[in-house]
């Protein structure tokens, strides 16, 4: 969440971009966006802290045209200087890119409802936007990814359409596989995750998988069911609450699984919209954990943002070298 940005690109570099050095397989460019939806640009060249906040009302509506009088940013308890504000909602908004990857559970005990998750999952990609990508992840006994983010919804269809249940639940290992592609990612980075059941077959452990998603800039949603097992089946739902809360998305177990496509529906609504705000740190890059805080001024609504981030310096690229003989 923090680095040193030179950068004349979409708001969304300044979401991830300058915390991103981690390999990641080459994504396909997503398709152009027509010249009334080009991305805000925005140019930087200091170190900045990003944050992506939802803010609804008691009714669960989202609340609009906040601005940086409506709220306060803490580091760590200290009061910090908000530098960049902006609302992200509705037509008219200037669009940032959102890079998502769904994250489905294709086991055994899913025989039975596999086609409601592919109802709310395909319902999801159609309400993709021309400047969104995303990723499609399955999981069972091991873990398989759609090759790369695209935006074509055709191709995101088929492969949701192509889902058999059958084996275990590498829950963990899925998890860490989506975040890991989806970190170095441009603009707004979330990952959907569906589950039915706990995990069962990862080599990945629980902590060690919560820590990571502390540290990849990407907002977690969880979904989960039950399963066939029904009460005898160990439940992910304290796993998955918590990893939602500790990246500032929100977790739901809907009682019906028929409620799938209104659940998924509601998480494309709010991934846009939002608001982006960005500040400096009053304490240099220092590779320690920092809380972050945003309070709303004289208001009862509620806002949503990741618990912090890891204060990582990231060193200036060296010069290159001038070739022999050029002045």
């Amino acid at each position: 969440m923090i680095g040193r940005l030179r950068v004349v690109a979409a708001v969304a570099a300044l979401l991830g971009a300058a915390g991103a050095r981690a390999q990641a397989p080459s994504a396909a460019p997503s398709p152009p966006a027509s010249p009334s939806a080009r991305p805000f640009t925005l140019e930087v060249d200091v170190d900045v802290v990003s944050v992506t906040a939802v803010v609804h009302d008691k009714a669960g509506r989202f609340v609009r045209g906040l601005g940086t009088k409506d709220i306060e940013v803490y580091e760590d308890g200290a009061r910090q200087d908000v530098s960049y504000f902006r609302e992200v909602s509705g037509p008219a908004a200037e669009k940032t890119p959102l890079s998502v990857v769904l994250v489905l559970d294709a086991s055994g005990s899913m025989r039975n409802n596999m086609h409601f998750l592919q109802e709310a999952a395909i319902t999801f990609v159609q309400r993709l936007e021309d400047v969104d990508s995303a990723l499609v992840v399955d999981f069972n006994e091991g873990v398989r990814g759609s090759a790369e983010f695209t935006g074509d919804t055709d191709r995101l269809e088929q492969f949701v359409e192509a889902l058999q249940a059958w084996g275990g639940t590498a829950l963990y290992d899925a998890i860490y596989y989506g975040l890991n592609h989806v970190k170095d990612k441009a603009g707004r980075k979330a990952v959907i995750v569906f589950s039915d059941g706990a995990d069962n077959r990862s080599s990945m452990k629980e902590d060690e998988l919560l820590d990571y998603a502390r540290s990849v800039e990407a907002t977690v949603y969880c979904v989960g069911i039950r399963g066939e097992s029904g009460l005898l089946a160990r439940s992910p739902r304290g796993f998955m609450r918590k990893l939602a809360k500790e990246t500032g998305g929100d977790f739901f177990f809907p009682d019906r699984v028929g409620d799938l496509i209104k659940v998924f529906s509601g998480i494309s609504d709010e991934l846009h919209n939002h608001y982006l705000l960005a500040y400096t740190p009053k304490r240099p890059p220092d590779s320690s954990w920092r809380a972050i805080e945003v309070r709303l001024k004289n208001r009862d609504d509620e806002i949503r943002v990741r618990k912090g981030y890891f204060a990582v310096k990231h060193r200036r690229p060296e010069p290159a070298a001038l070739p022999a003989g050029s002045n």
